[in-house]
């Protein structure tokens, strides 16, 4: 039993009789007859272009094959289509009639190719660009910098374009594939992941009384001299400002600071007591500074995010990734 006869029996035996309409057993010998016909893709390219150019000569060197190999497809095709494609005129091939006709009818299918190929090459070029963070200097030097080199970067194997600005701009502006951001609030923009929970903690110099102690409150610390972010700017100031209106207690910024980085070297020259992330404390303690753990704030989330309803890139994707993994084991 051929195979269109196989498809039309089992058709008729899966119902346990005999179809009064021969519909799907006429539509199925139709599809099997015009397959024997029809041409695959990798003709249909020989084809166009051998309409486009008129040489087999310059066809074979558009597609990388041989002169001979363009003939013998071409006269391979025509006996499976039962008519003629070309003429030789000169040392040109001429389309017939019936190759112009079918040559019109492919167009919308050579244009499509054609976008595709272009789509591929901009593809290609995106893969190969670096990865894009944007991420805040603390995140950066205590957190990002010593994964690197378990995430695949060790010795720069691969490439990374790093921007230490504004990570929720640049994410949602397309300048960076990923952000990395600590209190970061929801944004319908933005698909968010939580890596840690990072600690807030006070610094105050070594000849401040609370640094005998190794803990305090925020009652205890709202009579001092507060170094901290703005909270209209920063969302970590934000978040602290929360945490003292929560208790009912006053936020007055003896100085407010635009980064981090900023409120260590400000306390240390100037004295008062400084609110940073674990992260930048601990990088900024030393014999003249000291930390104190803060006992009813509660820590914020360092937080990995991208454009939502986007796919991310192959290499944000695996870096992500890796990190999710890395601090889950942590």
């Amino acid at each position: 039993m051929n195979p269109t006869a196989a498809v039309c029996h089992g058709a008729r035996q899966s119902t346990g009789t005999i179809d009064p309409t021969p519909t799907t057993c006429i539509m199925i010998k139709n599809i099997a007859s015009i397959s024997r016909l029809i041409m695959n893709f990798r003709e249909l390219e020989l084809f166009g272009t051998l309409m486009r150019v008129g040489t087999t000569i310059e066809t074979a060197r558009v597609l990388g094959i041989s002169q001979p190999g363009v003939s013998a497809q071409i006269k391979r095709l025509e006996t499976r289509l039962g008519f003629a494609l070309f003429h030789r005129a000169g040392n040109r091939l001429e389309p017939t009639a019936e190759a112009s006709a079918l040559f019109e009818k492919a167009m919308p299918i050579f244009s499509t190719h054609l976008d595709l190929l272009q789509r591929v090459e901009t593809l290609r070029n995106s893969a190969a660009s670096p990865l894009s963070i944007s991420a805040t200097p603390a995140v950066v030097e205590s957190f990002l910098a010593p994964r690197l080199s378990r995430a695949g970067y060790e010795g720069w194997q691969a490439r990374m374009r790093l921007r230490v600005s504004e990570p929720e701009d640049d994410v949602r502006t397309g300048r960076a594939d990923l952000g990395l951001q600590m209190a970061v609030p929801a944004k319908t923009h933005f698909q968010a992941i939580v890596l840690a929970k990072v600690a807030l903690v006070a610094v105050v110099r070594a000849d401040n009384p609370l640094a005998a102690q190794d803990k305090v409150t925020l009652a205890r610390l709202a009579g001092e001299k507060l170094v901290c972010y703005d909270p209209n700017w920063s969302p970590m100031g934000a978040a602290i400002e929360r945490a003292y209106r929560a208790q009912g207690l006053p936020f007055e910024l003896a100085c407010d600071v635009p980064f981090c980085s900023t409120v260590c070297p400000l306390v240390e020259a100037c004295g008062g007591v400084g609110i940073v992330d674990e992260f930048t404390g601990t990088r900024h303690r030393h014999d003249r500074l000291k930390m104190l753990a803060i006992t009813d704030i509660a820590p914020i989330a360092l937080v990995a995010f991208h454009r939502r309803n986007e796919p991310m890139r192959a290499v944000a994707h695996d870096l992500l990734t890796r990190l999710v993994e890395d601090c889950r084991k942590r």
